[in-house]
């Protein structure tokens, strides 16, 4: 009994093992099976998060995208539509003899006296805006039609004559010649003009110490105001002196000078238009009135002053109109009208008005000769006016404008309708004119000469014949002062003979005398410029440089045989 009882507990306890052995297998399965269960749910949860996060930034960029396309769709809008009211509205405008006011890129009158300010705003070029008119654009194409049966015509006649061709390019090859020079010293203008910005900074900031109305602050001020005329004055000497020094060629010169000139505006435009801020800064000015639209801002930062330095215009503000995007086939269609203007007034140069003068100096030139080259030269260079007008006006400026996303681009108004000289001085180069108008009369009425507004006038004539002059006799290296005298003394007297003319007459009379004063300027600087060439023993002595050798060295005699015959008279 007691055998069979042990047996039972010995098996009792064997199966008791066995089911406990087996639970535990069983938990364990269990658990790796939770394990895993709960591994791939966390790789789900994982995967479904990254896909989350995938689809938030595919809807983000989505998103963007296609904000960007519905602003460049508005715009594309507003441009259909601003064309639309061109076509349909404005254009009676532009067609209309009694043109819109000349100011009206300006605010009205001040309520203390002072004179408008420059206002900008997003506006095409005139000629943009015309050539959206299918009338005016084919006018376009029958001009450059005509530009190109031109140039054949003298192709195919220089190659029936003489069996070669001359396309013209000899004036680019030559006068064009040290350009890399030239950029050379462009650059160290520019970094010039650069260094400008922190010295104005350390000015504005240190002035800060000191008490108002003390000495020691008058000193400060005044000596920054002679530090900046001596940096002008030394800005333009080391220009002229580096030009001399290499020897640039025409075209090289007068592309170097008239950068010269334009840093030196935009240096003067910065520092009058910041110094107001600088001087009023740390002050309580809630009941003064601001002399210009950001006179009460904080100093401009760098960014705002380097985008100031290659924008297209002259004038100062720290924001200007932007346009949301560069259309790169408006830079490329700019960039050829450039190249190809570049290249007529080289072809003019070559076939039409060097044979009128490469003889100068060789031998006397009878004035009948004179009188036929002056004559021969009017329509050349009426030509040469007006496509420098587009290539620079036009061509380059809106290139420009288009690369820096710079909208307002009223570069000229419609200059060729007007009937004074006044009115066409005012149309012909806005850019120039506003700093003219801003930094010369505006601040010569104000402050100068007091509501004299004829002495600011007279002004504004100098400043501008000067600078010409300046380019011109440094371009061609001898003083000839025609453009002076063109501008100080022939312009002021077409300003009060045109003032009272009708529109028609007055017109008329505006293009004869832009045609004959072009073709006078042609013919004297051309002469004195081939003369100069081909007289020997000319010396190097300022005398030298000053006196017109084309008037002493084989000039012109009078041929005293000149008869008039009535088409009437008989033998």
């Amino acid at each position: 009994m007691s055998d069979a009882g042990s047996e039972s507990e010995s098996s009792g306890s064997g199966s008791n093992d066995g089911s406990s052995g087996s639970t535990v297998q069983n938990a364990i399965n269990n658990r790796g099976r939770l394990q895993r269960e709960y591994r791939e749910e966390m790789v789900k949860d994982m995967a479904v998060e990254q896909m989350k996060q995938k689809m938030h930034d595919i809807v983000n960029r989505l998103g963007k995208e296609v904000e960007r396309k519905m602003d460049i769709a508005v715009d594309d809008l507003f441009t259909e539509v601003k064309q639309f009211n061109l076509k349909n509205y404005e254009l009676k405008q532009l067609f209309n003899e009694k043109s819109t006011s000349h100011e009206g890129h300006r605010k009205s009158a001040k309520t203390d006296g002072k004179l408008p300010d420059k206002v900008f705003m997003p506006r095409n070029s005139l000629l943009t805006d015309l050539f959206e008119v299918k009338h005016i654009k084919t006018i376009y194409h029958i001009f450059i039609v005509i530009l190109i049966i031109l140039f054949l015509n003298t192709v195919v006649h220089d190659f029936v004559d003489t069996g070669s061709i001359n396309l013209g390019f000899r004036p680019i090859i030559a006068g064009f010649g040290k350009f890399h020079i030239a950029l050379m010293l462009w650059c160290c203008m520019q970094t010039s003009t650069f260094l400008l910005y922190p010295c104005f900074r350390m000015w504005a900031l240190f002035r800060k110490n000191f008490t108002a109305g003390s000495p020691m602050k008058k000193l400060w001020d005044w000596s920054a105001v002679v530090l900046f005329v001596s940096y002008q004055c030394g800005f333009i000497a080391a220009a002229i002196k580096a030009l001399l020094w290499f020897d640039l060629p025409p075209a090289s010169s007068v592309a170097y000078l008239m950068e010269m000139t334009r840093f030196l505006m935009k240096a003067h435009a910065f520092i009058r238009s910041n110094v107001p801020r600088a001087l009023v800064s740390g002050k309580k000015h809630a009941d003064s009135k601001p002399t210009s639209p950001d006179t009460y801002q904080g100093l401009p930062s760098f960014s705002k002053y380097a985008y100031f330095l290659f924008a297209p215009t002259l004038v100062y503000r720290d924001e200007y109109p932007r346009t949301k995007q560069i259309r790169w086939r408006v830079v490329a269609r700019h960039a050829l009208e450039v190249i190809g203007v570049v290249f007529y007034i080289s072809f003019i140069l070559e076939r039409f008005l060097a044979p009128l003068f490469e003889k100068f100096g060789h031998a006397k030139i009878s004035s009948g000769s004179f009188v036929l080259s002056l004559f021969g030269s009017i329509m050349p260079g009426s030509l040469s006016f007006l496509c420098a007008f587009y290539s620079l006006l036009h061509a380059w400026m809106n290139g420009a404008a288009e690369l820096l996303r710079f909208a307002d681009r009223m570069f000229y108004r419609d200059w060729w309708n007007e009937s004074t000289f006044a009115g066409y001085i005012r149309s012909w180069n806005v850019v120039v004119h506003d700093w003219l108008y801003t930094y010369v009369y505006k601040d010569c009425v104000e402050h100068v000469f007091r509501n004299c507004r004829p002495l600011a006038t007279v002004a504004v004539f100098t400043v501008s014949s000067v600078f010409h002059e300046l380019i011109l006799a440094f371009t061609f290296r001898f003083f000839y002062p025609v453009m002076f005298v063109q501008f100080e003394f022939l312009g002021l007297m077409l300003m009060f003979v045109t003032k009272r003319l009708g529109k028609n007459v007055g017109n008329v009379l505006l293009w004869l005398v832009l045609s004959i004063g072009n073709g006078l300027h042609l013919s004297l600087y051309n002469m004195e410029y081939y003369a100069r060439r081909n007289c020997p023993d000319i010396g190097d002595s300022i005398v030298d440089y000053m006196v017109p050798v084309s008037w002493s060295c084989n000039g012109i005699s009078h041929n005293p045989n000149w008869t008039i015959t009535a088409p009437w008279s008989f033998p």
